[in-house]
């Protein structure tokens, strides 16, 4: 597309998203940035930094890259905010994804949490500070510091009664909404019951963001001692629609007690997972879907039943295809489930030409999950899909299926030579001269991935990635090969990336490279990242990506000038990466000032319901974020409104 083209449409984009974000729904929980300021939506176009995340006041639009929930139709959806007068008893219309889905930007953004892990690298691990001094105004420039995670400890005795004392004494929604949420992200198994004597109440709360935010909360605290209020929601019983304060439980609300249930994974509520989809409309998109996801999340001793249900419901033609699309990575994710037979199911699925392509791309997912490299007929069915197939995303979910087969498979390495061989020379091939120009970036992340693990193919595959990023002049594909460069640690390409993240101006491709540094812990880019981290007039998805490469190289020196960048925050995008940006960096440090920001009547509202969400990231009892597990290996083009809240939340 000439520059001029590509200059028009990021105004149209970027005007599009900002439209967006004054008319959108609202949301709640805390949104984050989900994919490239082009990736956002129907309009999807090229490049841009478009706009804000969402935030817990709810900014309507879930951000630059994220999908936005509610109805193609029909008026707003107050899915998490709550402020939108009647509201359906069903979930909306499904909306239309387009182009900007199918760049690898927006597959990034839904699946690096696995590749960050950034809680890991706050172990025995020191930063070098470079120039402290300026950032805090305190010590002296080469001082170095170990970074800390939160220690039980602290959570138990100053975090948790932070926030439940904000529970019982605050009655703003924003507040409310992401201190509930943050309380069960951060209580362990012991402090199950003062979780859910604190969640409770808020079920029965006025707003729709309270509610739905306390319904995640008691299932994202993973205790069984919650199953029968989760299942009393999802049923819409008489109990539920008591502890909603006595109407009908909103549709969301039950889709998230579906969702919660999983995260739980007790053996008991299978059967009554099952029984919901098997009983629930099509129309209710959302209920069916999130019980499909939940059942994908369990791992006990019932799911044989699950398993055997899914697998029929993967041959019935009269099932909506959004829904349906759920099914595919449902099953490969579950645990426990007779794997070799739903490969079968699946690549039949995925070669019939009668199968929906939304399908079919989540076909192509769980093959990937599922398969091994000496299942030659899976293999050949995503290489000739890549080269003959005419669904573009199902064409590039075939790339990333191919690398997670083949990473599996590194202790085999030996036996399945030219297995492994074949696949190199194809992710080398589309590199350098692909059938398709957009397989670029694919194969970049694919070879990557794929190498990252399989150790022997670094010497082929990276010097091929850096002749590629010196060569490319397409900043999206681009950044694809110095995020590629930076997962394999390829630290003779460092410099040349950090010369260019110096000299460019985009801040989206600034941002990726960035985040290759960061997986290079490259430290002579520190006082550059640094510096920036504090500046006050970066877009907010920039700000992140630096604080992400800063949280990459432990780098603890940030803490602070975050802390401050929050407490003077004017805007709900910078509050929202703000807040994201110290929960990647995830010091302990960052609790004390974090809670005074979230108790102190005299900050504005936004700021204190962010440091709630803050807080909750920093003090996860979980190694990932709880979403993550959603999102990794979801097929996002089978859009419904619960999902992508669920893929939204901070």
């Amino acid at each position: 597309m000439p520059a001029n083209e590509v200059q028009t449409m990021r105004r149209i984009v970027t005007m599009a998203l900002f439209l967006a974000l004054i008319c959108g729904p609202a949301l709640g929980h805390g949104g984050q940035y989900k994919g490239p300021g082009d990736a956002g939506g129907p309009a999807g176009g090229s490049g841009g930094n478009a706009g804000p995340p969402t935030n817990p006041a709810g900014a309507g639009s879930p951000g630059p890259g994220a999908p936005s929930s509610g109805g193609a139709s029909g008026g707003p959806v107050t899915s998490g905010g709550g402020r939108g007068g009647n509201k359906p008893t069903t979930g909306p219309e499904v909306l239309e994804a387009d182009g900007g889905y199918e760049r690898w930007e927006f597959w990034w953004e839904n699946n690096k949490d696995q590749f960050l892990n950034l809680k890991n690298r706050l172990v025995n691990v020191t930063s070098v500070s470079g120039s402290s001094g300026q950032l805090s105004g305190k010590g002296r420039a080469g001082d170095a510091r170990s970074t800390r995670r939160a220690t039980d400890l602290t959570i138990v005795n100053e975090v948790i009664p932070a926030l439940t004392g904000l529970l019982k004494s605050e009655d703003n929604r924003d507040i409310l909404d992401s201190a509930v949420l943050a309380l069960g992200r951060v209580a362990r198994a012991e402090q199950a019951d003062q979780v859910i004597q604190s969640a409770q109440p808020m079920l029965a709360h006025k707003e729709l963001s309270v509610q739905t935010a306390a319904t995640l909360s008691i299932g994202v605290l993973g205790s069984p001692k919650a199953i029968n209020i989760l299942t009393e929601l999802m049923v819409n019983s008489s109990k539920g629609q008591q502890l909603v304060g006595g109407s009908d439980v909103q549709w969301l609300v039950r889709a998230f007690a579906a969702l919660s249930l999983g995260l739980i994974n007790d053996p008991s509520s299978v059967s009554q997972l099952v029984d919901i989809i098997q009983n629930t409309a099509d129309a209710e998109k959302d209920i069916k879907v999130c019980a499909i996801v939940a059942l994908g999340l369990m791992d006990n001793a019932s799911l044989n039943e699950a398993y055997e249900f899914l697998l029929a419901k993967l041959e019935d033609r009269k099932l909506d295809s959004i829904i349906k699309s759920y099914i595919p990575t449902a099953l490969a994710k579950m645990g426990g489930a007779k794997k070799t037979e739903a490969v079968a199911k699946l690549l039949e699925v995925f070669k019939n030409k009668d199968t929906d392509n939304v399908v079919r791309q989540s076909c192509a997912i769980a093959l990937g999950l599922l398969a091994r490299l000496d299942q030659a007929d899976v293999v050949e069915a995503l290489t000739d899909y890549i080269s003959e197939g005419k669904d573009v995303q199902t064409r590039h979910f075939s790339f990333m299926a191919l690398a997670d087969i083949g990473k599996r498979d590194k202790d085999q390495e030996q036996e399945h030579q030219d297995a492994h061989l074949a696949l190199r020379e194809l992710f080398g091939r589309e590199l350098s001269k692909p059938d398709i120009k957009t397989n670029r970036s694919w194969a970049a992340m694919a070879a990557a991935i794929y190498a990252k693990e399989v150790k022997s193919a670094v010497p082929m595959l990276a010097p091929m990635l850096e002749k590629a990023y010196e060569k490319e002049s397409d900043k999206s594909f681009k950044s694809a090969y110095a995020v590629a460069l930076g997962l394999l640690n390829h630290t003779p390409a460092a410099k040349q990336i950090l010369e260019d993240f110096t000299a460019e101006k985009d801040e989206e491709f600034r941002g990726y490279t960035a985040v290759a540094l960061g997986f290079m812990n490259y430290k002579e880019a520190g006082d550059s990242l640094r510096n920036l981290c504090q500046s006050k007039t970066i877009a907010p998805t920039f700000r992140l990506q630096i604080a992400t490469a800063l949280g990459l190289m432990a780098d603890a020196e940030a803490v602070h000038v975050l802390v401050e960048s929050l407490k003077s925050a004017q805007t709900l995008g910078v509050s929202s990466a703000v807040a994201k940006a110290l929960g990647l960096i995830g010091d302990q440090s960052a609790i004390e000032p974090l809670k005074q920001i979230a108790q102190d009547k005299s900050v504005q509202v936004i700021t204190r319901a962010f440091a709630c969400v803050a807080l909750g990231i920093v003090c996860e009892k979980t190694e990932l974020p709880w979403n993550a597990r959603i999102s990794q290996d979801n097929n996002y083009r089978g859009r419904v409104p619960a999902i992508d809240e669920i893929l939204d939340i901070l």
